[in-house]
């Protein structure tokens, strides 16, 4: 069973760099060039700010939610100009208005690349890049902050960082997981910053957007010497979430999912800390963020989510029935 094993990651070793090219070639080939449909200003109220921000919004409605309305009003409140990138297939007035009043700018484009496309369509827009204090680029796949936007900003060091996140993880190749990110002066003014939006090719396929864009994207800077940060660094809550399990007992309802989930996490298998490790970050590293899919649809069947709520409220003053309400659609 093992040599099976190895020969189908040897075969997906070598398949992938193929598929990968192939979609890059059809891409490249069939690129219109413009994906903005229109561009609407903003109130702009922090139009001399040195720190920018790219928030990423897709809702299959245009409908512009709570949770993401005080998501913009943490980033103006931690001295962030935002431009307001929409995917979503309509953008009705009512939720322009909702926007307006926090965003330098709203781009509402079509979904041709997804979040990076909309990131980088976002960054081009920004005419004084090179001379920001920081950027961040955020996506709405996430409930949240929890707490003070400016306090987590506070928490890295910016002497020794030069781009950082709020989660890394293994899954692929090493990277900094993109719902959440800031570029510091060193990373927005190196040629690999520059070169890696420059050259990114909107692509319609998830896998091929994370391969060659969300871990990209990393591999790159590192590449370019670049030093990366994180909040909440993977082997460190890795650890603290297999000590847990370790000695908690297994629950009389769901206990054989609840043990291939042990036995998942307690053989050191690379997994999506934000998934399978959710709690810790919350109760261990004050991570401001929750992921969407997690309480939406749980792809993983990770246990014990019901707790959300609970681990939120118990520590933070957070307005969960922002979340609630969301779900409840």
């Amino acid at each position: 069973m093992d040599r099976l094993k190895d020969i189908v990651r040897t075969g997906r070793r070598l398949y992938l760099p193929i598929q990968d090219w192939a979609i890059g070639l059809l891409g490249r080939s069939v690129r219109r060039g413009i994906y903005v449909r229109e561009r609407i200003g903003g109130d702009d109220p922090l139009r001399d700010a040195p720190h920018a921000a790219v928030f990423v919004h897709f809702d299959k409605a245009g409908i512009v939610h709570d949770y993401v309305v005080h998501q913009l009003c943490e980033l103006v409140g931690a001295g962030y100009r935002v431009t307001f990138v929409s995917n979503a297939p309509y953008l009705p007035a009512e939720s322009r208005a909702r926007v307006q009043p926090f965003c330098k700018e709203l781009i509402w484009r079509f979904n041709i690349g997804y979040d990076f496309g909309a990131y980088r369509d976002g960054i081009a827009s920004i005419p004084d890049l090179d001379r920001l204090d920081s950027l961040i680029l955020m996506n709405d796949s996430v409930y949240g902050p929890f707490w003070n936007l400016r306090d987590t900003l506070a928490k890295i060091d910016i002497a020794t960082t030069d781009f950082w996140g709020i989660a890394d993880s293994f899954e692929n190749r090493y990277h900094i997981q993109t719902f959440f990110m800031v570029f510091m002066p060193n990373a927005l003014r190196s040629t690999a910053f520059r070169h890696f939006w420059r050259r990114l090719l909107y692509i319609n396929h998830r896998m091929w957007v994370i391969r060659n864009a969300e871990v990209k994207l990393t591999q790159v800077l590192q590449d370019a010497q670049l030093k990366v940060g994180v909040l909440a660094p993977y082997g460190a809550v890795a650890e603290i979430a297999q000590a847990r399990l370790a000695h908690q007992a297994t629950p009389d309802v769901g206990h054989a999912a609840f043990e291939r989930f042990r036995a998942q996490i307690m053989k050191d298998g690379v997994v999506n800390p934000t998934q399978f490790f959710w709690d810790v970050l919350i109760t261990d590293y004050a991570c401001p963020f929750i992921k969407r899919d997690l309480l939406t649809s749980n792809p993983n069947g990770v246990p014990g989510t019901s707790r959300w709520q609970e681990l939120i409220s118990e520590r933070s003053s957070y307005d969960v029935s922002m979340i609630s309400r969301h779900l409840a659609r």
